[in-house]
């Protein structure tokens, strides 16, 4: 008898055996994935590498991986809008922007407790910073895409592209991907000496121009005509640009010197300038900006002078043919 109540027993055990794992079977964990093996445990272990948490700001553009442990409907993979907001499900719209990942994972978690959605969630927001790069151009070693570096400062973007080239000149061009219609002009040390006054963040989706030297013009009569760079001086002046061209021709009417400046608008306005005063330091020494034209006019009188003792000199063996029989 005994034994034939220990069989219907072990009967009955095994009909009930396949429906008590369905009854108490968990939700499947977001972290045990990536405990197991197979293709379950690599796409777990891809998806660890993709982002990575910020102590910077979260700024428009970037792509945002939030994960919420043992909580699949509530995790997702979103890139940030124009206006700093993400779409997040039930909660609807959820402006991060300006949070870093700690703050941003915060306040999801708060967001899901205040509304009764979770007891006590588990928040982690990592920040894609591989997916939109800071283009750099212009006068760097090794122009290109690159991902924000370090603190995103403009001066880690410089190092990262390998440094500034001999010709940069004092100028830096950003344009943001938040406002492409605006553009940011930075004065910048290529020497990289008192650069942490004008040092700046740097976003995903901006451009970074770097810009060469500026140029000015001399022409007329001096000893060198031509263009050269004004690279050699924060501020270069007039004395300073007429050293490089040499000096002025023996010919040349110093008062009749001209500064021809192009406007914003596209109009150049003609500046006469007395250079034999501003060499003597008699008067300001002008600043020369890029796309400057200086002309040196030359000096009618001197012209005659000069065509008369060629004309002189052309003269003078044979007068000293007839003088000497």
């Amino acid at each position: 008898m005994a034994i034939r109540i220990r069989i219907l027993v072990i009967a009955g055990l095994l009909v009930l055996e396949p429906q008590i794992p369905k009854a108490q079977e968990p939700r499947p964990a977001l972290i045990p994935l990536a405990q197991g093996s197979g293709a379950s445990a690599s796409s777990a272990a891809s998806a660890t590498n993709i982002g990575g948490l910020s102590d910077g700001p979260i700024t428009a553009g970037e792509v945002v991986h939030i994960n919420v442990f043992d909580a699949p409907d509530f995790s997702l993979i979103t890139r940030v809008s124009e206006s700093g907001d993400i779409p997040y499900p039930i909660l609807g719209q959820i402006h991060i922007a300006g949070l870093n990942s700690a703050s941003a994972a915060n306040m999801l978690a708060k967001e899901l407790k205040d509304r009764n959605l979770m007891l006590d969630p588990d928040v982690t927001v990592t920040v894609d910073s591989t997916i939109t790069g800071i283009t750099i151009l212009g006068e760097v070693h090794s122009p290109g895409v690159y991902p924000p570096p370090g603190k995103h400062q403009l001066s880690d973007l410089l190092a990262t592209a390998g440094g500034l080239t001999a010709n940069t000149g004092r100028i830096i061009e950003i344009t943001h991907s938040r406002d492409p219609s605006k553009k940011e002009y930075v004065s910048w040390d290529p020497t990289m000496h008192n650069t942490e006054n004008f040092d700046r963040p740097v976003h995903p989706g901006d451009r970074v121009l770097v810009r060469a030297c500026g140029i000015a013009y001399v022409g007329g009569n001096v000893l060198k005509a031509g263009a050269y760079s004004l690279c050699g001086s924060p501020n270069m002046t007039l004395t300073e640009v007429m050293a490089l061209a040499g000096g002025v021709a023996p010919n040349a009417a110093t008062s009749k010197t001209f500064l021809v400046r192009a406007q914003p608008d596209g109009t150049k306005v003609v500046e006469q300038i007395d250079l034999k005063k501003v060499l003597t330091s008699r008067v300001a020494d002008p600043i020369v900006h890029e796309d400057d034209i200086i002309y040196v006019s030359p000096s009618p009188l001197k012209e005659i002078l000069k065509g008369a003792l060629a004309f002189a000199l052309s003269l003078a063996p044979s007068a000293l043919y007839i003088y000497h029989p």
